[in-house]
């Protein structure tokens, strides 16, 4: 049962000032990109093949995650990933709109995802490292709520752009990155409060040491077979167990579900007859609604356990995409608004409960540090994503936008049961 005791300070002093930095990474990253980026790069005159091109680049750049956070708590360089991080946003945003050529788009598309991977593995960090573990899932929740709420602002900043000039939209975000380096400042945990009941890590030096010296010609992987068995038996310590089936079941249902969130607009018009504008709308009318299921999520999963909370996020977003394929399957089922828009709501607002369960799972489970949990956790979400929209597209293109739906549900079958075998782990 929920243990409301354990926490006796409430939810004020579980929010913090700096969380409307976190804020200002949901708008960005969640609310303005996904929208703006596809519009501009098809204005540009690039076409489908081009926005492939940049969103791929974008989630590539999320990819050095794991090694920010390893480096974040090595070096105790947490505050300066966290304000480089947004450097890294509001720079490239303030002059993408100036440049040229679809190279340049890339290049841009690659930092700016990079500085959101750093902001995003960083600030998990700042609740796991320095809170006490009974506070986990209500500040973890608390947090996720404010970037829900950055999500909501960026989706209706990015509307009111959308018909006019997108050069507006991205100096908006550039100048919101730049605010959050200065908000971020007021309230951030200091090093001398870090927590000393920490997590055992993989003692990657020590790791990288069982490899001979290589060659002068030649290099690592033509050495391969001089791995020695001490690094074979530390590799099962941080990738497996419970914490690799966790990781894999959160990689497996990113990958099904990237093609329905690629497509997702068209599918529900020419599906469902919803028009994009109303798509749009139902997704704000979710995101609203998140903001008050992130701390929902957080307090359950101190009652219930982060492992509950995940599958039960894993299945609210079942429900959903069955709920939509039925509409398609079943003779005579309608497929108006109103049918198709409870189905789509449900599988939104499933991410709140899978967000928060996620963060905190991949904290309790990790033999290898909180920083590489939360950096391994984004760079998985990120090559998913990739892997899943560039095998979707072919799909779509052969079998139609409905294609979608039957990935989703598998991917999420399979991520239920490695989810429950991590359970038993």
């Amino acid at each position: 049962m929920p243990n409301s005791a354990r926490n006796p300070s409430g939810p004020r002093r579980l929010v913090s000032p700096w969380y409307l930095a976190y804020l200002v990474l949901g708008l960005i990253n969640s609310g303005m990109l996904p929208f703006l980026l596809p519009l501009a790069v098809a204005r540009a005159g690039y076409g489908l093949g081009g926005i492939a091109y940049v969103i791929g680049a974008y989630n590539f750049g999320l990819m050095p995650a794991p090694l920010l956070g390893v480096l974040a708590e090595r070096q105790r360089l947490f505050r300066p990933v966290f304000f480089y991080g947004f450097i890294a946003l509001a720079v490239p945003l303030a002059v993408l709109p100036e440049l040229s050529g679809l190279l340049s788009w890339v290049g841009i598309a690659m930092l700016v995802g990079c500085g959101s991977g750093a902001v995003a593995t960083v600030a998990p960090l700042f609740v796991v490292d320095f809170a006490p573990k009974e506070e986990w899932e209500s500040r973890i929740g608390w947090l996720q709520s404010f970037n829900g709420a950055g999500q909501l602002i960026g989706l209706l900043l990015a509307g009111a752009v959308a018909e006019g000039n997108l050069a507006h939209g991205f100096w908006i975000a550039a100048a919101c990155a730049a605010a959050a380096i200065i908000v971020g400042q007021f309230g951030l945990p200091v090093e001398e409060r870090r927590r000393t009941d920490r997590p055992p890590r993989l003692a990657w030096r020590d790791l990288m040491e069982t490899f001979h010296p290589a060659p002068a010609v030649g290099g690592l992987l033509q050495q391969s077979h001089h791995l020695q068995d001490a690094a074979w038996r530390r590799l099962p310590d941080a990738f497996g167990g419970a914490f690799g089936r966790f990781v894999l079941a959160w990689a497996m249902f990113n990958l099904s579900v990237a093609p329905f969130f690629a497509y997702y607009p068209l599918l529900m018009k020419e599906t469902y007859a919803v028009a994009p504008t109303t798509t749009a709308l139902l997704y704000a009318l979710a995101a609203c609604i998140g903001i008050g299921v992130f701390p929902l999520a957080g307090w359950l999963a101190r009652g219930y356990g982060p492992r509950f909370v995940f599958r039960l996020g894993l299945g609210l977003r079942l429900i959903g995409f069955a709920a939509l394929a039925m509409l398609v399957v079943l003779p005579g089922a309608p497929r108006g608004l109103p049918f198709a828009a409870l189905g789509f709501v449900v599988i939104m607002l499933a991410w709140p409960v899978l967000s928060v369960s996620g963060t905190d799972l991949a904290a309790r489970l990790t033999p290898i540090g909180e920083g590489a949990a939360m950096g391994l956790l984004a760079a998985s979400t990120a090559a998913a994503t990739v892997i899943g929209t560039f095998l979707g597209g072919p799909l779509v293109a052969a079998f139609g936008y409905n294609v979608v739906l039957p990935i989703a549900l598998v991917g999420l079958i399979s991520a239920e049961a490695l989810a429950a075998s991590s359970h038993r782990g």
